[in-house]
């Protein structure tokens, strides 16, 4: 990559033109820099709000803290708790129906309705309620960062936050209770998956693991962190309030949250990333002409803006219906499978030493580090999903025939760790399967399935539809069945992110439909031009399929195919071993 240092008379008619592997963004900016980095904790931080929605797990919580039970002064007491008194001389158990909660570890507000002094049934359907907030949340919210920018859904997402928040701590009505748990969670996913969306769009191929990763951290750390953070607080007012005071505080970061300037790209906004990118190279420290422009390489980038998309194209389309419906159904079943796994762990509070599962993530996470250097992210993403079903399984198997083995203890924080490091390459991974037009679409409606698959998980586990043997045998087939999902994903790493529609299919060899060089001048040469076209091109082909004609190679064909591909392979590999002995 060229970068001039400044503008001259000489060199006014030369351009930026860009590597073949990369966007524009890092064709100018680089591959990493401060505004990457900026970026990536801005997004990171964005983020945390998602670690304290403690009405995901509610029916994992432990009863609150600092709260009295208010019965009048004329009534003589013989006992007293949190939900229920009784009277001296009296046999009678009342019901308490006012209490005292010491707000903030210091202020006493009244409440006339309490959650955890109802039904057990009333805290899981708090937990169904946030769930079914999140399904609908992270859909609409996909749709809405597809059609009117990244930036703006996470604003929104910040001020509903804090709203919402707000009146849930001195909220004293079980109707509107419920009700503000359901609008919470649906106005405020955007962060749960958006922050990832950005980072994803921003960063350079080499390094896009690294910042996903950095950025993905606050998500899972909620999957094992989210119960005993709200368990930290005496009582859910204190914690809501809190988690106001951090939301308020992330208002500030908006002014340096900027918009993708990948999404700008296709969607046209090219002035303003434009404006983007020449702020980012200040902050970089490299120097870019006043007349900076971007602009797409030929005629066939053009058509791809032009590019309609709906959900009848997707599904009509081969490798990018088996795409989708392979990720769907993926973190529906993981989703399913950590959420019998946690549930059962959490529940046997002696296996679940949360110091011990972050010492095992540390060693589980320097071990798929090291492996990375020689393995795909689908392969060590396999390998952990064999950790989580063998662990998984262990422990009923253990249960079922009542061992009392101290070996248990070590099973769940492994089971526990290995799920973390999944959910991590799962969001690593599913952003930079699609491309721009749909990426916040599809990712929210994985994490839609997600939440579904743990409801199902849920209401089968509390209210113990199957029997242990039976629940056994489904989580070993969804660890099976998830290994083979992952084999017909496709490989990410050192790829570049997909534009459109047709460039999703990462098994054939197409060039690139959607490019863009930037350039100093608002002119450019025929010799540019035709630079350009032949320079952003796969080298693996012919020039003559790089030009604007409409002669495409035929994709190939994704799915159970590669499987049989795989397993063909292996086993004349095997039969090779044999022949050698």
């Amino acid at each position: 990559m060229i970068v001039p240092k400044s503008c001259t008379a000489s060199n006014l008619e030369m351009s930026i033109i860009g590597t073949i592997h990369e966007d524009v963004t890092t064709d100018v900016l680089g591959q990493i820099g401060s505004w990457q980095w900026l970026v990536t904790f801005i997004s990171a931080t964005l983020m945390v709000p998602s670690m304290l929605n403690q009405y995901e797990d509610m029916f994992l919580l432990e009863p609150p803290r600092d709260i009295e039970c208010d019965v009048s002064a004329s009534s003589s007491i013989f006992n007293t708790s949190l939900c229920t008194y009784s009277v001296l001389n009296g046999t009678k158990v009342y019901k308490c129906t006012a209490w005292h909660v010491k707000f903030l570890w210091v202020i006493w507000i009244k409440k006339t309705w309490l959650i955890f002094c109802d039904h057990k049934i009333k805290s899981l359907s708090t937990t169904i309620i946030c769930r079914l907030g999140l399904v609908f949340g992270c859909i609409i919210f996909g749709l809405f960062a597809d059609s009117f920018g990244r930036k703006l859904a996470i604003s929104i997402d910040v001020v509903a936050e804090i709203g919402f928040r707000l009146i849930l701590t001195f909220c004293d009505s079980e109707s509107w209770f419920l009700l503000l748990i359901f609008l919470r969670s649906l106005f405020s996913s955007a962060n749960i998956y958006m922050g990832i969306i950005l980072t994803c769009e921003i960063a350079s191929s080499p390094w896009r693991t690294l910042l996903n990763t950095a950025v993905s951290i606050p998500r899972m750390l909620s999957a094992v962190c989210l119960v005993p953070l709200a368990n930290v607080a005496p009582n859910s007012e204190t914690f809501n309030f809190i988690a106001c005071i951090f939301s308020t505080s992330l208002v500030i970061l908006l002014r340096w949250t900027p918009e993708s300037p990948q999404w700008l790209l296709y969607n046209r906004g090219i002035s303003k990333a434009e404006k983007t990118i020449l702020s980012a190279a200040k902050l970089n420290g490299i120097q870019l002409c006043s007349d900076f422009k971007i602009r797409p390489v030929n005629h066939r980038a053009y058509q791809c803006l032009d590019e309609n998309w709906t959900c009848v194209s997707i599904l009509t389309t081969h490798n990018v219906r088996i795409l989708t419906l392979t990720i769907l159904v993926l973190w529906t079943f993981y989703f399913f499978l950590w959420s019998s796994l946690y549930i059962r762990v959490h529940n046997r509070q002696q296996y679940y030493g949360l110091l011990k599962t972050f010492c095992f993530m540390v060693i589980l996470g320097f071990i798929n580090w090291s492996l990375s250097k020689n393995f795909k992210i689908k392969t060590l993403l396999t390998m952990n999903l064999a950790v989580i079903g063998a662990s998984s399984t262990g422990i009923i198997f253990i249960e079922l025939l009542k061992f009392n083995i101290p070996v248990t203890d070590i099973i769940s924080p492994i089971a526990l760790a290995a799920s973390v490091i999944v959910h991590g390459f799962i969001l690593n991974l599913t952003p930079r399967l699609f491309a721009i037009n749909i990426r916040a679409t599809l990712f929210g409606c994985c994490y839609s399935c997600g939440h579904l698959g743990s409801i199902i998980c849920c209401l089968i586990v509390i209210f113990r539809a199957v029997d242990e043997v039976i629940l056994m045998t489904v989580e070993a087939g969804l660890a099976v069945l998830l290994i083979i999902l992952c084999c017909v994903l496709p490989d990410v790493d050192g790829r570049e992110l997909p534009d459109v529609l047709e460039d999703m299919d990462y098994f054939s060899e197409l060039t690139k439909p959607l490019r863009w060089a930037s350039q100093k001048t608002s002119s450019a040469s025929r010799e540019e031009i035709e630079m350009r076209v032949y320079s952003f091109g796969s080298a693996k082909h012919n020039p003559s399929t790089h030009s604007d004609s409409d002669d495409r190679l035929p994709a190939k064909r994704i799915g159970f195919a590669l499987i049989g591909s795989f397993l063909q392979r292996l086993r004349n590999s095997v039969l090779c071993q044999d022949s050698n002995i």
